[in-house]
This record gives C-alpha cells, sequence and structure tokens, in this order.
C-alpha cells in the first residue's frame, strides 16, 4: 500500500478533501480515502499542490496526429476542413509513427481514457497496444441520403475490426454539414441497439447554420471546390442543431463537440429534446480555427453534461487536457478548479461509460492519480502521474 496526500484532494465528486490520505495499492487501485489523523504519519507521502482522478479526453482525431504545425490559425472552419482534405493523405509510416508520439505524449498528460475518432481501422492497432483505455468513434459521411447504407456497412465493418482486437467502438455522425438525417437514424438506431454512445461535431460556426439556414455560404463553397454536388441537399430554414437534433436517438448517450456558437436558446432546446446530451469543449482549438470560444459560464447553467476535449494535433498545439482547463480557466475566471477537474474526470468517463473505472477517486477504482503541483488551474501547473 501506499499513503498519499496532498494540500488537497479534489475526488470529482463531493467536495474537495483536505487533510486526508488516499489509500491505494501498487496496482493503483484505490482502498480507500481516510482522515490524515487515523494514518502513521511515517507512512503519508505528501505531495504540494493537488491530486486527482486521471483525465478524460472526451473528443480527439488520432489518425490527424501527422498534421501537426501543418495549418495556419484562426482561418475559419470550411478553410481549415479544405486544408485537412488536402493534406491528410501522407506515407503510412509517417501516420503510424505521429500516432504512436500523440498517444505516449497523451498518456504522459495525465490522459487515462479517451474518445476518438477515427476514419480508417489503422489506429487500431496502436490502440490495442496503448495503456490508454479507447473508446474509438468510427465517423461516418454522406450528405447524399442515397450513400447512407453503403456509409454504415463500412463503419459496421470498422466496429468489427476494433472488436476482434478487444477495444470498445461505435458509430457516430461526422457533422451537420455532412450527413444526412437518414444517416443519423441508422448511426443513432445502431447505437442503441448495442448499447454504444455516439458523437457528432455541432454548432462549430456561423457558416453551418447558415448552410442550413439557406444552403448558402463557407460550405457551399467547400463542396464547390471539392467538386461535390449537393443537388439533393435542401436547406432547412433552421439551424444546424434544430435541423439534426431530433433524428438522433433520445436513449443513447450523445456527445455534441465544440459548440463553438451555442446560445442558452440552444441549450435549453436541446436539453428539453435530448436526455442523454453531454456538451463537449475543445477551447484550444476553438481558438485554432475559429479564433472564438463558447460562452461556457453561461451555458453551464442550463446543460447537465459536461467533457472536455483536445480535439487533433492538426488543430492544436499538443494533447492535453491540463492545457485545455488553463484555457477555459483563464478566459473565465469565475469558473472553480472543482469544476473544471470534474469536466476533465467524471464528465468523460460518464459519456464513454466508464465510471465504474475511471473518473473518480473511489475505493475499488484504479482511474489513475495525477499530482498537479499547485493546488487550482493556473499556467504554470504542472501533471504528474503517480499511476
Amino acid at each position: 500500500m501506499r499513503f498519499l496526500s496532498a494540500d488537497v484532494i479534489y475526488p470529482s465528486y463531493g467536495n474537495p478533501l483536505r487533510e486526508h490520505v488516499l489509500i491505494v495499492h501498487h496496482d493503483g487501485r484505490i482502498d480507500g480515502i481516510v482522515a490524515k489523523a487515523d494514518i502513521d504519519p511515517l507512512k503519508i507521502e505528501h505531495f504540494d499542490g493537488a491530486l486527482c482522478p486521471g483525465f478524460v479526453n472526451a473528443h480527439c482525431h488520432l489518425e490527424l496526429s501527422h498534421l501537426l504545425g501543418k495549418f495556419p490559425m484562426k482561418t475559419g472552419l470550411p478553410a481549415f476542413l479544405m486544408e485537412v482534405t488536402r493534406q491528410r493523405e501522407t506515407a503510412m509510416e509517417d501516420i503510424i509513427s505521429a500516432m504512436q508520439e500523440a498517444d505516449s505524449s497523451m498518456w504522459q498528460n495525465g490522459i487515462v481514457a479517451v474518445g476518438d475518432i477515427s476514419n480508417a481501422p489503422h489506429s487500431l492497432d496502436i490502440k490495442a497496444d496503448s495503456r490508454i483505455y479507447y473508446h474509438t468513434f468510427v465517423e461516418l459521411l454522406a450528405l447524399d441520403p442515397q450513400k447512407a447504407t453503403t456509409a454504415i456497412e463500412h463503419g459496421n465493418a470498422i466496429v468489427a475490426l476494433a472488436k476482434e482486437r478487444n477495444l470498445s467502438a461505435s458509430l457516430a455522425p461526422h457533422a451537420p454539414y455532412t450527413i444526412s438525417t437518414l444517416l443519423v437514424e441508422g448511426i443513432t438506431r445502431a447505437c442503441r441497439d448495442m448499447g454504444m454512445p455516439t458523437s457528432i461535431h455541432m454548432l462549430e460556426s456561423n457558416d453551418e447554420n447558415e448552410f442550413y439556414v439557406q444552403a448558402t455560404g463557407g460550405y457551399r463553397k467547400l463542396y464547390r471546390e471539392l467538386g461535390i454536388p449537393i443537388t439533393h441537399f435542401e436547406p432547412t430554414g433552421k439551424t444546424s442543431l434544430e435541423s439534426i437534433l431530433p433524428f438522433m436517438d433520445k436513449d443513447v448517450k450523445t456527445l455534441l463537440v465544440h459548440n463553438t456558437i451555442a446560445t442558452v436558446w440552444d441549450a435549453d432546446w436541446a436539453e428539453n429534446l435530448h436526455a442523454n446530451l453531454y456538451w463537449c469543449f475543445c477551447p484550444n482549438a476553438n481558438l485554432f480555427i475559429e479564433d472564438r470560444l463558447p460562452d461556457i459560464p453561461e451555458l453551464m447553467q442550463h446543460i447537465k453534461h459536461i467533457a472536455i476535449g483536445t480535439d487533433s494535433l492538426a488543430s492544436n498545439h499538443g494533447l492535453s487536457i491540463l492545457d485545455e482547463l488553463k484555457t477555459i480557466a483563464h478566459t473565465f475566471p469565475s469558473l472553480t478548479t472543482e469544476e473544471l477537474l470534474q469536466w476533465a474526470t467524471d464528465g468523460g468517463a460518464q459519456f464513454l461509460g466508464l465510471s465504474d473505472r475511471f473518473g473518480i477517486l473511489k475505493p475499488g477504482l484504479s482511474p489513475g492519480i495525477l499530482h498537479l503541483t499547485t493546488s487550482e488551474i493556473q499556467p504554470e501547473t504542472l501533471v504528474n502521474r503517480l499511476f
């Protein structure tokens, strides 16, 4: 056993604990949390700063790791997507090497579980060999309704490959501007039948809503430049959220990712419609692409569940949940360290269905235990893995 204490312990449920000790097996399993006075002082290992559970990265694109440093910042999402399309293909050995490095980096940054977006199977072996727990969201794109069935068949084949490697996986629609309602219904029906979560990029830019309201703007230009016809697409006169969410199965845990332009009205409307929504914020990617952030303190008053993601190295300078929390804390200083850490740990674990393993400091769990060298989320905070 080890007896670990700090200035403050954030269990990610209840109140922060002071003058307490974590009793931990050498395999990382928590045996108990007790008052410091109940333990022989000679046995206690004290750490300046804070202890908290391992981070859960609710949204990542491991497959895009080779695109680190390739794109200009603050171009807006349609232009960013054009660059991804142009530069995504490269030598497979470079893609594999970059993914391996990114996986190692996330582990060193205290990330113990990841919800990862994949469009192909070549990340699966890395995930199977990783110390990190991965749930793979096999992302499907097909704006043409006639291509929905083929897309789902392709996605199911990758899910089957993941299962062969004992990996958790499910289908996920990409984003409102690349899917049909028929595809969304098929994906979320499959997730419901499997008892699995799904994920969708949502409310990422004003171009997204313009596309749905009147079929104009950056996405129409993007499709034109890519030479992809969109004659089958009919604008709804509504926002992307209003247009897509009603077709997503309400029994399926659903992660709305980015929410860069989300308003309180969006939050209230969506929460009233769908009982299993989780809202994922990726602030550093928001700033990289759109140079703006959602009003998280205001939105949090209207939504039930929040998780934190890093997005990809195409849209970020690193894969660190702690860096995401620092950005949020710097922009919105009214938020507490307790709130931020709960989103970065238990929030993501709940969404991925991992609350029996990760997310909180509780006897019987092995969530990973992190040492933050200060007790608050500040720019100088470092993370050190204990287990």
